[in-house]
């Protein structure tokens, strides 16, 4: 009765480990790389390798003729080398990421060798099914059809509590480090639990590396967050200032998302955000009471310098992440009264608002690392912003792409100009980097459109011995034709909810020859 009852356990307390090793592997390495497609199918791909290597080594280890105590021999084994390798996950984040690293950051080198670090564990999981097949023929007494079925069950069932256990209770009580640590001791606990030998020469030796594993390698953690959320690793970053004032950067994963002014809050530092600012204001300064709609709050920069205007702004934040909302309110000091925040998914609560033409300016800077939610950018979203935007309104989307060429900015360009009468895209003209801010303004009205060709923009900048100054950035603006002209052979989509590449854009991947959609 007992084994019958321990080897679907020992399958399902093992599976579960294996699908927490997978969410923490990504979420440990969201601080270097973010949480975009790209990690996600690597640590899948490489959770579903060790699983299939698993598989067959289990099947194989030490031959038909292998006896019971030998099988429980190779399961110990495996499963204390996997509690250590998760436990030693945090430690090793950091070292990996660094050395994989390519002159333009953490590309897709970083990306597999982050990934990699879940297959040992993934490894042991897939380990147990077979092996633990093997000992239940090993027992007369069990029904084996029985036991498979159980087995089996076994092992769905600890996938999916594994699963609802790491997203909804451990990572936000006990953060992905903490999850790593949870699975790997776990994995130790049963390793020690089925060793076969009894002897104290053999034993001893063993419980004193699994006590110094779960005693020092929590010590040994990766980049810490100063709160983790379910969604994303949280940092604050503070720069001093000439007289004494403080800029603070709010970071979600690898991205710096906000930096707000204690003393000053309508000095914006980053680019793009003082130049949202001033196409925003031409739209607040034909409203009587101006109001804005911000999609993605972060540290609520904007909305915040807009509440201390001459004219103050009434502004509506929609912020996915509560943590991320309280940080803004009570350390990025967001905190007035005309600013209200609704926590949700951006499209589910505007879909919620009265679609009546209510704001002013509607700004959608959302996004979960370098990579824009795919439901935010398509024409059907578009079409729900204009129907809530005032006649003399401007929406305007904050891009991360490529420098050259901009895909994504320029298929979100393409795809608004189904539902606004003009679009336009500003480019900064000093960037040097691979990537960049764009910001793409559609406005419901030509007559009430900003549109000068250049804007001259004050931006904070960072030297390498992290001093901090000011200078005159400037943006040049590119309507649909010019865009044609600037990048000749670039392609874009008209995206749709049926049909976002979202990734294949900001991998520079031409999408014309999927769906013919020319800027």
């Amino acid at each position: 009765m007992m084994i019958r009852l321990l080897l679907p356990l020992a399958v399902l307390l093992s599976a579960a480990a294996s699908l927490a090793v997978e969410l923490a592997i990504v979420r440990l390495g969201a601080p270097y790389l973010g949480q975009s497609l790209l990690p996600w199918s690597a640590a899948i791909a490489s959770v579903l390798l060790g699983l299939t290597a698993g598989h067959v080594s289990g099947g194989l280890a030490g031959g038909e003729a292998a006896t019971s105590r030998a099988l429980r021999g190779w399961l110990s084994a495996v499963w204390l080398a996997a509690g250590a390798g998760a436990m030693a996950m945090p430690a090793l984040i950091g070292p990996v990421a660094t050395a994989f690293a390519g002159d333009d950051g953490f590309g897709i080198d970083a990306v597999a060798a982050i990934a990699a670090l879940a297959a040992p564990p993934s490894f042991a999981a897939g380990f147990v099914s077979p092996l633990a097949l093997r000992l239940a023929a090993r027992r007369p007494r069990l029904s084996l059809p029985r036991t498979v079925g159980a087995i089996y069950a076994a092992s769905a069932v600890g996938s999916v509590a594994g699963t609802m256990l790491a997203g909804f209770i451990v990572l936000e009580r006990f953060g992905a480090a903490g999850l790593a640590y949870l699975a790997g001791g776990t994995w130790l606990v049963l390793g020690v639990f089925v060793l076969p030998a009894r002897k104290p020469a053999i034993v001893a030796p063993v419980y004193g590396l699994v006590l110094v594993a779960i005693g020092v390698l929590p010590w040994l953690g990766g980049k810490p967050c100063l709160v983790e959320s379910r969604y994303t690793c949280i940092r604050l970053l503070d720069k001093p200032l000439a007289g004494g004032n403080l800029l603070r950067f709010m970071i979600l994963d690898e991205g710096v998302h906000s930096a707000s002014d204690r003393d000053h809050p309508q000095r914006l530092h980053l680019g793009y955000a003082a130049l949202v600012d001033r196409l925003a204001l031409a739209a607040f300064g034909q409203a009587a009471a101006p109001r804005a709609l911000v999609i993605g709050g972060g540290g609520a920069t904007l909305p915040r310098a807009w509440a201390h205007a001459a004219k103050p702004v009434a502004a509506t934040v929609i912020e996915l992440d509560v943590e991320v909302a309280t940080m803004a309110r009570d350390v990025m000091w967001a905190w007035r009264e005309n600013l209200d925040t609704l926590i949700g998914d951006g499209r589910a609560v505007l879909r919620a608002l009265p679609a009546t033409p209510t704001y002013d300016v509607v700004l959608m800077d959302a996004y979960r690392s370098r990579s824009v939610p795919p439901h935010l950018v398509t024409a059907e979203f578009d079409r729900a912003v204009a129907a809530r935007l005032a006649p003399s309104g401007v929406y305007l989307s904050n891009v991360i792409d490529r420098a050259d060429p901009p895909l994504l900015a320029l298929s979100i360009a393409t795809t608004l100009a189904t539902a606004f009468p003009v679009v336009d895209l500003w480019v900064a003209e000093t960037t040097a980097a691979s990537t960049t801010n764009i910001v793409v303004a559609a406005w419901a009205s030509r007559a009430h459109a900003l549109r000068p060709p250049r804007l001259a923009i004050d931006a904070t900048v960072m030297d390498a011995g992290d001093a901090v100054r000011t200078e005159p950035v400037m943006w040049r603006r590119f309507d649909l034709d010019a865009a044609r002209a600037r990048w000749p052979h670039a392609c874009a989509a008209i995206l749709t909810d049926d049909w976002t590449p979202v990734d294949r854009l900001l991998a520079g991947r031409a999408v014309c020859d999927v769906r013919e959609a020319r800027p």
